[in-house]
C-alpha cells in the first residue's frame, strides 16, 4: 500500500467509527445535553443535542479541511509563500515534490491526532449524558491531550530536524 494513503485511511476509519457511535446513541440522549465539563468532570454548560452535534461536525470538518486541503494549497503556492528553513534547497525543482509530500503527510497525521482528541472528548460528553450516566472522563481526556501535546512536540522536532539538515553531498550546492 502507498504509505501516503495511510493517514487518509486512518482518518476516514476514525471518522466513520465516530459517526456510527453518534448515530447509535443520538436517540438515547436528552434534548438538552451537558456539553461542557469542569476539571473534575462535573457539567457546567448545556446545549441542545442538535447544537452539540452540529458544533462537533463543524469543528471536525474545519480540522479535516486544514489537514487535507492545506497541503494542496501549499503545493499550489509559489515557493516565496512557503515558509520552510533552507527554502532554496528544499523547494528546488528536484526536491519540491518530496518536500511537499513530507509536509502533506505531517499535516495529515496531525489531522488524525486532532480528530482522535475531538472524537474522544465527544464520546466522553456523550457517555456522561446517556441514561446510565457514566461520569465524564476528565482524567482520560487530560491523558489524551497530554499524548497529543507530546506527539505535536515530537512532530515539530521532526520537522525542524528534517528541514534544517541538508545532506552532506548536497550541502555544497
Amino acid at each position: 500500500m502507498n504509505d501516503t494513503r495511510l493517514p487518509k485511511i486512518v482518518y476516514l476509519l476514525m471518522l466513520f467509527m465516530g459517526l456510527l457511535e453518534w448515530m447509535q446513541v443520538y436517540p438515547q440522549l436528552p434534548d438538552r445535553m451537558a456539553s461542557h465539563f469542569d476539571f473534575y468532570g462535573r457539567p457546567d454548560g448545556w446545549q441542545p443535542k442538535e447544537a452539540f452535534f452540529l458544533v462537533m461536525a463543524v469543528v471536525i470538518g474545519v480540522t479535516g479541511l486544514i489537514g487535507f486541503l492545506l497541503p494542496a494549497l501549499i503545493a499550489a503556492a509559489p515557493a516565496g509563500f512557503i515558509n520552510v528553513p533552507r527554502k532554496d534547497y528544499w523547494l528546488a525543482p528536484e526536491r519540491r515534490e518530496e518536500t511537499l509530500r513530507f509536509l502533506r503527510t505531517h499535516l495529515e497525521w496531525s489531522a488524525c491526532g486532532v480528530l482522535f482528541v475531538l472524537l474522544y472528548a465527544a464520546s466522553q460528553a456523550i457517555n456522561a449524558n446517556l441514561p446510565d450516566h457514566a461520569p465524564f472522563g476528565a482524567q482520560g481526556l487530560l491523558y489524551a491531550l497530554a499524548g497529543f501535546f507530546l506527539l505535536t512536540i515530537a512532530g515539530t522536532v521532526r520537522l525542524m530536524r528534517h528541514f534544517y539538515r541538508v545532506p552532506r553531498q548536497d550541502s555544497s550546492s
